[in-house]
């Protein structure tokens, strides 16, 4: 009992509720989540988007209250005798006093319009005319010539925007202005510049329209010219100098990080002037709302995914209960007792697999005994099989050629040769010892001497008729074939192709390993087999496998004489997926090929196990 309460953690219950439990708080914790950056990436593309109308707006209402200080430059020339003021030069002082009252008493007119941003407006001709909300003393010595938007405006029909600065033109400056500045042109001869006019406005215009747009606590309004000069700034941030950077490099929206928060970032141009205007929102503010909703769903999710684990809890344990009784069970019979029974009454899976398991012990103990004896019966027929596959290929092996070799060498002898009788008789010793080793592996190296040594014997015998050639790789030296696989091939190849013909007859024996695998085969040059032949053998190769109760036939063919025998050897010795396959082509010739493992001296101990195992 102490047992099965320990192994109850790893059981299909505890795994179940386990799996299901994690996946529930998964896709729960992944869709609460991705939901929720999904909403805040609409909600941020949503307010991105709003942003941009509002600063489009923005835009429009800052170019048209631009473009109301460029016509304010132009309604001097409504007044014709302050037109005549301005082209007249020269004159008595009186002349330059009437000239002087005539404009800056226009000036003042214009300056009773209710427009609190306009603070200044400087006529420059012949002497500087000065009209302001507030009497200033002017400072009529002033080098105006040495400013750059004089000499702008002199060249440049277009209204010049002259970036924020210290009031000029006058003796005290103390108020922060910008100003916008046009050409003067004589109503005479338009191509006549007669000077400039010059409007000197507060930041109050500007601040009451960017004012009515809110940007929320941690955010912000500044506009900057295209040479990043600040024209307004509403951000309480002090890092509005990088922020303009980027601005440069970067347009429509996007978000940035500074001091460790996230800003989304707005950018909208000012046609007229070149002004951008640059909107900051805090992303924290943005999504304080959707931050709510998460963690309120969190909270809604984690008391679901919980209630459900404990329900699913409840229904595991009244379900797997049988099933867990069935595995307990299980157990009684894999340690031999096959008197146990499932006692449950079910009409659902969990019956059935109950009463399929009863029927399993009933059939087990049915068969035990039968099986038992069988099992007996099958390993010894096996073994008195193999053992008479065995004996019937090493008595076709030897006598096949001893015959015509004692032959060729005793008349040899009688003819006076005796060294090449000798030659012929030590490689006949070596065949012979060869053969001794008989399903034992041996190296290639030495296999491929017993060949070269039955083939020179061969070739002796036939003076002339038959030429061969050995080529093995050298990657397979060192590595180990089983004896007397080859020989049977090459005899069946100078059977067929000396022995039944009367021409030159080659033989090719190669050795290669690929893919893991050792490939040998015999190649020749005789007669070939006609389809029928070849179909025959091929079948009959086939059907040798480690599963056939069938001695050796008595087929007269000599083709199937050894064949069959190296094939079963091959088999037995390693598995069914080794073995010899065959092709020919009458008139052309026939190759063998034997397809083995690739051995070295360990994988031979381990096919020795495996055989002694068998």
């Amino acid at each position: 009992m102490v047992s099965l309460k320990t192994q109850k953690f790893h059981s299909i219950r505890f795994s179940l509720t386990a799996v299901v439990a994690l996946l529930i708080l998964l896709s729960v914790f992944f869709t609460s989540v991705l939901s929720y950056y999904r909403y805040t990436e609409d909600f941020q593309r949503q307010s991105s988007e709003q942003i941009e109308q509002t600063l489009e707006q923005l835009s429009i209402n800052l170019s048209a209250y631009i473009d109301e200080l460029f016509r304010l430059t132009t309604y001097l020339y409504y007044d014709d005798k302050v037109v005549s003021a301005m082209e007249s030069t020269g004159g008595s002082d009186m002349d330059r006093l009437n000239r002087r009252r005539v404009i800056e008493n226009y000036l003042d007119k214009i300056m009773i319009l209710p427009r609190k941003d306009v603070l200044n407006i400087f006529v420059i001709t012949d002497s500087i005319y000065y009209g302001g909300k507030m009497p200033k003393s002017v400072d009529l010595y002033t080098d105006y010539t040495a400013y750059d938007w004089y000499q702008s405006a002199l060249e440049d029909s277009k209204p010049i925007f002259v970036p924020p600065h210290t009031e000029q033109l006058v003796s005290y400056p103390k108020d922060t202005v910008f100003s916008i500045v046009k050409q003067l042109k004589s109503v005479k001869n338009i191509d006549e510049r007669i000077g400039v006019i010059k409007v000197d406005a507060s930041y109050e215009g500007i601040s009451d329209i960017v004012q009515k747009v809110d940007m929320g606590e941690d955010g912000g309004i500044y506009i900057i010219d295209g040479d990043q000069n600040l024209i307004y700034n509403s951000i309480p941030l002090p890092q509005t100098a990088l922020l303009s950077e980027a601005v440069f490099s970067s347009s429509g929206a996007w978000t940035q990080k500074i001091d460790g928060s996230e800003y989304l970032i707005n950018t909208v141009k000012v046609q007229n002037p070149d002004w951008t205007i640059v909107s900051v929102n805090s992303l924290r503010e943005l999504t304080k709302n959707a931050q709510k909703t998460r963690n309120f769903t969190f909270i809604l999710a984690t008391l679901s995914s919980c209630t459900a684990i404990l329900v699913l809890l409840f229904f595991t344990h009244r379900i797997l209960h049988p099933l867990m009784e069935i595995v307990q069970l299980m157990k009684e019979v894999r340690n031999g007792n096959f008197q146990v029974s499932f006692t449950g009454k079910r009409n659902d899976e969990i019956g059935y697999l109950g009463d399929s398991f009863n029927k399993m012990t009933e059939t087990i103990n049915d068969n035990i005994k039968r099986n038992t004896e069988l099992t007996t019966k099958i390993y010894q027929t096996e073994i008195l099989h193999t053992e008479a596959r065995l004996h019937a290929l090493q008595n076709q092996i030897k006598p096949h050629f001893l015959y015509n070799t004692l032959n060729m060498i005793s008349l040899q002898i009688q003819v006076g040769r005796t060294a090449h009788a000798v030659s012929n008789i030590e490689r006949l010793h070596n065949l012979l010892r060869g053969m001794a080793k008989l399903d034992r592996e041996a190296l290639v190296e030495e296999e491929f001497s017993l060949l070269n040594d039955y083939l020179a014997l061969q070739s002796s015998r036939f003076e002339g008729r038959l030429d061969y050639r050995l080529e093995l790789d050298e990657a397979m030296k060192g590595r180990y074939i089983l004896t007397l696989i080859l020989q049977p091939l090459v005899e069946n190849a100078v059977i067929h192709g000396c022995e039944n013909q009367r021409s030159h007859t080659f033989i090719l024996v190669e050795g290669c390993c690929k893919e893991g695998k050792s490939y040998f085969s015999v190649k020749d040059n005789g007669k070939g087999m006609s389809e029928t032949v070849l179909r025959r053998l091929t079948e009959k190769l086939n059907r040798t496998t480690v599963q056939d109760k069938d001695t050796p036939g008595n087929d007269s063919s000599t083709h199937s004489i050894g064949l069959e025998n190296v094939n079963t050897r091959i088999k037995l010795r390693y598995g069914p997926e080794y073995g010899i396959c065959v092709s020919s082509i009458p008139d052309i010739g026939t190759e063998f090929t034997i397809v083995l493992p690739l051995l070295s001296k360990e994988a031979i101990d381990n096919v020795q196990c495996d055989v002694s195992r068998r």
